[in-house]
Parts: structure tokens; sequence; C-alpha cells
């Protein structure tokens, strides 16, 4: 789903579905930097960020799980976020979709970079949770053309159809991740408490 469109990208093909509205500046207002740029480094991280999920790697290949972070975050914090927060000023469904892809971006940003601070100075339970919640961001391209057709079976306003897909493709899952995580972590303490108690 999100490699097969790439012939029309490299081809700029401007009669093609993401592309028809951005014929007019694709160009002239550079935005076919950070266009190339997301789209050649948001794959690559979410290929090698799916990778890093895998416990049996981390466990088994640990010099290989570390190369393959760096690459991670390299394409992230290089390409893929810097890449979508410039084409997030150019997005379809006017401010809504705007500030939310800006948003996502700058998230993403943000997470990966704790998340490999963390990695760096030994904190690996932060940085497990950060680059978890980095994962999630940049599997939204995943997420949203998932709920797209989904949302679109409501028959609501393309546009608006479009701007709640694009909001639910993130949030949704990162409340979700965010929720499971607040329940664990006080069933984790009530364990706690009751081995406190015991003793």
């Amino acid at each position: 789903m999100i490699l097969t469109p790439f012939g029309y990208y490299f081809a700029a093909d401007f009669e093609y579905g993401f592309l028809r509205d951005k014929r007019e500046f694709f160009f002239s207002s550079g935005y076919f930097i950070a266009f190339y740029t997301h789209i050649v480094g948001a794959p690559a991280a979410f290929l090698s960020g799916t990778l890093q999920v895998s416990r049996t790697l981390r466990q088994n290949w640990p010099q290989l799980h570390r190369w393959l972070g760096r690459f991670y975050c390299l394409a992230v914090l290089t390409a893929a976020a810097p890449g979508g927060l410039v084409m997030g000023f150019w997005a379809y469904g006017g401010l809504s979709s705007q500030v939310c892809f800006s948003l996502l971006a700058g998230l993403t940003w943000i997470a990966t970079f704790l998340g490999w601070r963390f990695a760096r100075i030994g904190q690996l339970k932060k940085h497990a949770k950060w680059v978890l919640r980095s994962y999630l961001l940049i599997a939204s391209a995943i997420c949203l053309r998932l709920i797209h057709p989904l949302l679109s079976e409501l028959q609501l306003n393309h546009e608006l159809t479009y701007q709640l897909a694009v909001w639910a493709s993130w949030v949704l899952p990162l409340a979700l991740f965010e929720l499971v995580r607040w329940f664990s972590d006080r069933a984790k303490c009530r364990c706690a408490d009751a081995v406190v108690v015991s003793r």
C-alpha cells in the first residue's frame, strides 16, 4: 500500500491521487525536496523499525539491533520527520490536516530523539517506551490507509473524512499504547506493594 504508488511519485504524475493538487507548487516552492526525502526516509524507517520490534533480534543479535536502531533514528531525524513537517504545510484537508501532519512530524522527531538519547545513557526502559512511541507514529501511514476506506463508508464529505482519518491514524494508536502502558505500570506497582506488605 505504501510502495505501490512510487512509480507515480518519482515520475511526478500530477494526474495521480496524492499529487493532483500539488502541480502548481511542487517544483517552484521546493516542496519536491521534502516530498522525496520523506517518501524515501519513512518506508526505510518503518521497515527497520518493524525489525526492531522483534524480541528475538534484540536478544540474539544485540549488535544488529544497535545498528538498525542507528539507521532508524537517522532515517527519522534527517528525512522522514523533517520532510513530513514541510509537507504538512501543504496538506490536503485545510488547516486541520496541516496542523495534524505538522504535529505528527514534530512528535515523531521528539520521540525518536528521546529514544536515541535514553539508549545512549543506558536508560533502556525509557528508551524502549520512547522508540515504541516513535514507531507507532511512523506506522500512522499504514493506519491512515486502513482507516480512510472504513470512514469513507460513512459517506461524509470527502475532505472531512480525510481530516478524521489523518487524526485517527496516529492519535488512536498512541492513546491505546499510553492506556495499556498506564494500566501495566499500575499493575506492577500493586504487585510491588503486595510484596512489600507480605514481608
